[in-house]
């Protein structure tokens, strides 16, 4: 079945976006779920294999801001071990059935052999990374970084001596 992403907001994540709540552009609020007379309403978006589930609300009073924020936000933030500076983007995908739903994903810029490119993982518990940098419309080229899976392989011999190892600083390593 054919699926189509478009793009509806993605911004770096500030100190605030990660301790207390995304704000969320104004703009594009009439691509997202309406409120129905309200204020609040429970939003959903896949990230990697699972349906997030984060309040989505404005104030009731003043400015009407949109925002993901609460104790839902927050568990994701936490679990997906979210940093200042990554950038989060939200887009909504049309199924061909005319359903949808929207998917977020969260990486970190890095320079990746001087091409400005986008690492992402799965958070807390990545044993893999994937860089893509997309270079032209409908293209972009996908590198994935993680521990050799050969079955049967003794992974316990090394290449190197112990002796020519040496430890990189962990932020060597921070995607």
């Amino acid at each position: 079945m054919a699926v189509h992403s478009k793009l509806v907001f993605s911004k770096l994540l500030s100190d605030t976006d990660i301790k207390k709540r995304l704000a969320v552009p104004s703009a594009i609020q009439s691509s997202l779920q309406p409120f129905n007379g309200g204020h609040a309403l429970i939003f959903h978006f896949l990230h990697g294999t699972r349906f997030w589930p984060v309040l989505y609300s404005t104030r009731r009073k003043g400015y009407n801001k949109p925002v993901f924020s609460g104790r839902l936000w927050r568990n994701f933030v936490i679990y997906n071990n979210l940093n200042v500076g990554d950038r989060f983007t939200l887009y909504r995908v049309q199924v061909e059935d005319g359903s949808s739903y929207y998917m977020v994903e969260v990486g970190r810029e890095i320079d990746f052999l001087g091409i400005n490119a986008m690492a992402y993982g799965s958070g807390s518990t990545a044993e893999e990374h994937v860089i893509t940098h997309h270079h032209q419309a409908g293209l972009s080229l996908e590198l994935s970084l993680g521990q050799p899976n050969v079955e049967g392989a003794d992974n316990s011999k090394s290449l190197l001596p112990a002796n020519q190892y040496r430890a990189l600083p962990p932020s060597t390593f921070s995607l």
